[in-house]
Parts: C-alpha cells; structure tokens; sequence
C-alpha cells in the first residue's frame, strides 16, 4: 500500500480545504493505535481518522462508523482536555516525508489563545501520533518510549524531535549532481537506489518513474540511464505535487482491493480500475473494502476452526462408539457361558483351575468347551458376572448404535456447512452460517438486546442467482437458512430441485413455471450443484434432481436437511470456475 509522501502531499491539501477552519466536536480512540477527530465546519460534521497501525498507518476522512469503547483510553482524554472546541488552522507535511503536522487554534484556563499541535507520523512499525504544545513539547503520545526502547524520548514533557532516520533527499529539491553521486559504486538495481536516497517516494512511484523513463539497459549508457531516470521523476513529481494533476485510481482483482495511488500506475494494467474525483473519497473506499475483506477473512477462519474442531470431536466419537459395538460382538458369547454355568450348577465339582470344562449344548455335536472364571467367586457369581457383562455390552450397543445416528446428523450438518463456508463470498454468508452454528449450540449465543436497544431486522434471503443458456432462472442457496427457504418456501411444486448425491452441498433449483426444461438448463444446474458442493473440482460427481413435490422436511431436522424420492441422477465434472455461468447481480 503506496500510503508514501507524494500521496500525503496532495492527500494534505484536500484535508486543508475540508478542515481547515473546522471546531473539534468530539474525539474517541476506538483501539490502541487510532483516533478519530470529529470535525464540524460550515454545517457539516467530519470524521478524521489518524492510525499509528503499525501494519497500516493511515490518515483520512470517512464517514464509516466504529464502535467505540465505554471507558475513553487515557491518550483519548488527554485530547479531548486539550483540544475539544479547538480550530483547525492548518496542516502541514515535513518536506515530502511521511509525516503530517495539524495545528489546533485553543484557548488557555485565563482565556488566551494557544497553539497545539497533532503529529502525526507514518513510519510503519515506527508510526505514532504525538499531542505537542506551543514549545515543541510533548503532551503526550499514543505509543510512549523511553531512551531505553527508542533513539528518542517520547514522554510527556520532552521535547519532540523529528525521527533521527530522516537522512534521505528531498526528490523535490535534489539536484542532478547530488542525483548522480546516489549511483556511483552502487551494485544495487536503479529501483532500490532511488528508494534507498530519496524520501517519500514508494516502490510503485518509482516503478511509474522508470516506465516514464523508458530505460532499456542493453542499449542505453548508465549516465544517460541516470539523466532518464532523473527527468522522470523530475517530471512526475512536477505534475503530481506541483501541478496537482492527479487521477486517483482504486486497484481490484476479482472483487478485491489490491491497492491505490494519486495516479493511474502503468504497472498496474493488470488490476481492474475504478478512477475517483477526490483522493480522500479513494482511500476511504480502499480501506472500507480492505477492512471489510480483513474482518470476512478472520470470521471464516474463526468459523472453519470451530467447525473443523467439532469434526475433530464428533468423529473421535463416532469411533469410539464403533468399538463398543465392536466390543459388544462378545455378548452371545458371555451370555452363553452364564447360561452354561447355570445348567452344570450341581454337577460341577470344586476346582482350583481357572477355568470350568462344560458340554456345549448350543452345539449339534455337544462338544466340550472352556469356561474362565474367576477362582474367589462360586459358580453362581461366576454366571451372575457374565450376565452383568452380557447387559452391559447390550446395552452399550444399543446406547451405541443411537448415538452414532445422531453423530451421523451432526456430521452431516458441519460437512454441509463447511462446504458452504468455502463457497462463501460475502460478510452476510458467514453471519448466517455463524447464526446456524450458534442455534445448535457450537457458538455461544449472544446477548440479547437491552430494551431501549432495537433488534436488527433479518435480511431477505439473496441466494446465487445464474439464467441457463435456455433462459431459465436457477437458483443456488448460499447456506443452510436459503437452502430450506429456496427448497420449502420459494420453489413452486413443478420446480426442479438439485442436490449432489450423498455429498454435502448447496440446494439448487430451476424455475420452471410450469415448462418443459431442455437437458442443457438441467446439466448446467447441475454442474452449479457440483460446484457449490463438498465435490467441487470433482470428475464423476453424481447430482440427484426431482421435482420440489418429491422433496420433504423431516419433522425437527435441521437446517438444510431434507429426505426427497422418485429422482434421478446425473453424473458431472465439476467446474473449477463458474465464470462462463451467466450470473444476476
């Protein structure tokens, strides 16, 4: 993310234009790195958001809201005792570093007027954000260290001082002489150089300055190299921070924001585009939609694990139940034993062997066989033990043979829904697949609503939505909640329904209103079935279809389940995209 020094330049004066002269209403810290300066001016309410991330520093205006906490951190009061009511005057950036200066016009306990200043610096792991007063002294910082922990003093009542890392060239102010010294007994690429002795300047800036520049090393001496490279950045940096002739652009890849910059980056053809009239408006969007991809990625992950752990647990007892079935093969044998002990009670004779020698009466050619026993019991609670052992086994069978259905159901619930979890594209997917998980009770359910509180209302079902080459509208549930919806509230009688056989996956159905559908529309569902299923990039995957009539809802079943009959089946490769599938929006 090129967040660099030319991008904080022009970001700087679109800041000035919207804030300078703006009254600090409200201040809140949401979490340990960021504040959020609310900032009226001419009717309108602001929101500045200032990070000292150490993954991502940032600085802009949105009008997203953040839940903050109920107690304000101690960093966020001092602020607000400082700067509450205060007048943004102006902002300003140190050269073109990373580092921004915002000055607030206050007034003192007696009434006189007073300057205090919002530092804000942008050095990766290194950001932070000082409240400085009228004498460069610090207040205090969001990120406080001592000599010990850092090259500076960064407390209350210490002076502030600029990074001691702040060694580079100004690429505004550098002359060619100096320009040309950077390369001289450098083994290093023309890119790591620039980067290397020039402040403010990115890796995709200085891409952008040597595709301007059209260095083809092969045919170009080094020192009309470095002159090309030069009035490439001369030129750039003349436009962009001079001129201000900017067009910043937001750069995708299948949906997902990959990066953003002042300019529209020729190394960045590749990407989709999206072009913004205000700088501030790109990077608003760029970190909404990568904070929103960052909470999607960590909730699926959260989701997987719970998932995945009570696989872990329920398959660990289902096998343990099969060996107690396995065990109980042993009953007949035990119940035998007792009811032969019984039947030789008076005519066995004291032993001190271990074992009693009987005739098999179970046996046509009554042969003799061998009874352990214990030698401290008699006979007859020798034949009590095998009873007790005989009910025990049978009963741990039958206990055995019920709890492996329900583990059955189980698994099948979690294997259908971590087929739809990977399926899953969209924040509202895995709510209601966290939703399906917290009424069966693997997600601890929360809270309810306080009374003054409203309950959010549920959103209308929205499942996958494709047209088949016939013109048919086919329907794709996108979890268990739109699979019953789609399968028992939205599908009409003569509707076609899919599912792949025996393999956990998405409902799918084909509105038919009543027509005959053309065996092209049926092996495209069925190929989204495939997809959308435990079996995607799967060959052979067999996909059951019927009419909804046939499909039927067990009583307490649970989401997602269904019992269906009088179906057919057809056997697909599952597509590895669906990208020629014509989709609705």
């Amino acid at each position: 993310m090129p967040f660099d020094g030319v991008v904080l330049c022009r970001l700087k004066n679109e800041l000035k234009l919207e804030l300078v002269e703006g009254k600090v209403e409200r201040i809140y810290q949401p979490n340990q790195f960021e504040i959020n300066l609310y900032i009226y001016k001419l009717g309108k309410t602001k929101k500045l958001i200032i990070s000292a991330n150490p993954s991502l520093p940032k600085i802009y205006i949105t009008e997203k809201q953040k839940k903050n906490p109920e107690v304000a951190p101690n960093f966020c009061m001092i602020l607000r005792k400082n700067l509450l009511g205060a007048k943004i005057t102006n902002i300003y950036q140190e050269g073109l570093e990373r580092i921004v200066k915002i000055e607030f016009e206050t007034k003192n306990e007696l009434g006189d007027i007073e300057r205090k200043y919002i530092i804000f610096e942008m050095m990766g792991r290194h950001s932070n954000i000082f409240l400085v007063d009228s004498n460069n002294r610090i207040i205090d910082a969001i990120k406080r260290m001592s000599f010990e922990n850092s090259p500076r003093n960064i407390l209350p009542g210490a002076k502030y001082v600029l990074p001691p890392v702040l060694t580079k060239k100004n690429p505004l102010e550098v002359t060619f002489e100096e320009f040309s010294s950077f390369f001289e007994n450098s083994n290093k690429s023309y890119e790591n150089i620039l980067i290397d002795n020039l402040s403010g300047i990115s890796k995709q800036f200085v891409n952008e300055v040597m595709l301007h520049a059209q260095v083809f090393k092969e045919s170009v001496e080094k020192n009309e190299v470095i002159k090309r490279i030069f009035e490439s950045l001369k030129e750039l940096l003349y436009c962009i921070v001079e001129k201000g002739e900017i067009l910043p652009t937001l750069y995708t890849d299948k949906g997902n924001v990959v990066d953003f910059y002042v300019i529209d980056l020729k190394s960045y053809s590749n990407f989709s585009k999206r072009f913004f009239t205000s700088l501030n408006s790109c990077i608003d969007e760029y970190y909404s939609k990568k904070e929103e991809h960052t909470i999607f990625i960590e909730k699926k992950q959260h989701l997987q694990k719970i998932i995945e752990q009570n696989l872990k647990k329920l398959s660990q007892r289902y096998e343990q139940n099969l060996q107690k079935i396995d065990e109980a093969k042993n009953a007949e044998l035990f119940k035998k034993y007792a009811d032969l002990i019984l039947a030789n009670l008076y005519q066995l004779k004291p032993t001190s062997e271990d074992f009693i020698e009987v005739i098999d009466y179970y046996s046509e050619d009554l042969p003799q066989i061998k009874i352990p026993i214990e030698k401290d019991k008699d006979l007859k609670q020798n034949a009590e033990r095998y009873y007790k052992l005989y009910n025990k086994l049978k009963k741990g069978e039958e206990y055995a043979k019920a709890e492996i259905s329900e583990i059955e159901t189980e698994l099948e619930f979690l294997y259908s829904l971590e087929a739809l979890l990977e399926k899953s594209t969209e924040i509202e997917d895995l709510l209601s697949i966290e939703e399906e998980l917290e009424k069966e009770g693997y997600v601890k359910a929360q809270p309810e609503p306080k009374k003054n509180e409203k309950k959010k209302d549920s959103k209308k079902p929205n499942p996958h939505h494709f047209v088949s080459s016939d013109g048919f509208d086919i329907y794709v549930g996108r979890n268990n909640i739109q699979n019953d919806y789609l399968t028992l509230r939205f599908a009409s009688s003569n509707d076609i329904w899919l599912h792949t056989q025996k393999i956990p996956g998405s409902h799918v159905i084909i509105r038919t209103n009543n027509r005959s559908v053309p065996d092209r529309t049926l092996l495209e569902a069925a190929l989204l079935a495939a997809y959308f299923s435990k079996a995607k990039n799967s060959t052979k995957v067999p996909v059951d279809y019927t009419y909804i009539k046939h499909v039927k809802k067990p009583p307490k079943s649970k989401p997602g389940f269904v019992i269906y009959e009088n179906f057919k089946t057809i056997i697909v490769d599952s597509p590895t995209a669906i990208d020629g599938f014509k989709k609705v929006e």
